[in-house]
């Protein structure tokens, strides 16, 4: 039986949040549409709408270690996505081939997530929101964060030194406790709550 509440899962994945280092902010969208150069039939073609945004900390957007990194609005703290990188963050977050969607020239490279754009969208569209921060902490010091925060995520530090497997579980365990405050944006790999 869980005992965990919702109150105390958001309460210990702010905690993580707030451990983790601002990398990219996302400060509006908007613009002309443009779309990936990928065949029309894949989810991540588009069109999509352009991010203005400053990558606050380079070194850790193209650090090569595994790590976990979430999404947050900035104006009302709230963690609306969860994910790992493997490798780079910038990987994930990356500034992907772009063309214009009406004339289809190339133009400059767009900044891009698979999962989230179209929840970005569908919140501009919604709630006039775009100001965004997604920051990013990696697998050995999330097991630190994690051993000080106590149960249940401190089981995770059983995992030792395999910072991608630290990473994975946390995400995982974040997706298991989605509430409307907290991931609501992850799709894949939640937990199946009535």
């Amino acid at each position: 039986m869980n005992t965990l509440t919702q109150e105390r899962a958001e309460q210990l994945a702010n905690e993580i949040y707030r451990k983790a280092t601002p990398v990219i902010h996302i400060h509006n969208l908007g613009g002309k549409r443009w779309r990936r150069n990928v065949p029309p039939t894949d989810g991540r073609y588009g069109p999509w709408l352009q991010a203005k945004y400053t990558v606050l900390n380079s070194g850790l957007w193209g650090d090569r270690v595994p790590c976990l990194y979430l999404v947050a609005g900035r104006h009302d703290g709230v963690i609306r996505y969860v994910g790992i990188s493997r490798n780079r963050m910038r990987d994930r977050w990356r500034e992907s081939p772009a063309i214009d969607y009406e004339t289809g020239l190339k133009i400059e490279n767009q900044l891009f997530h698979s999962q989230c754009w179209r929840h970005l969208e569908i919140e501009l569209r919604n709630a006039s929101v775009t100001d965004y921060e997604v920051r990013c902490i990696n697998g050995h010091d999330l097991r630190a964060a994690i051993e000080r925060l106590g149960p249940p995520l401190s089981g995770f530090a059983a995992l030792g030194d395999d910072p991608e497997g630290i990473a994975a579980s946390v995400e995982r365990w974040m997706c298991n406790n989605k509430s409307p405050r907290l991931v609501s944006w992850n799709t894949a790999m939640t937990g199946k709550r009535k």
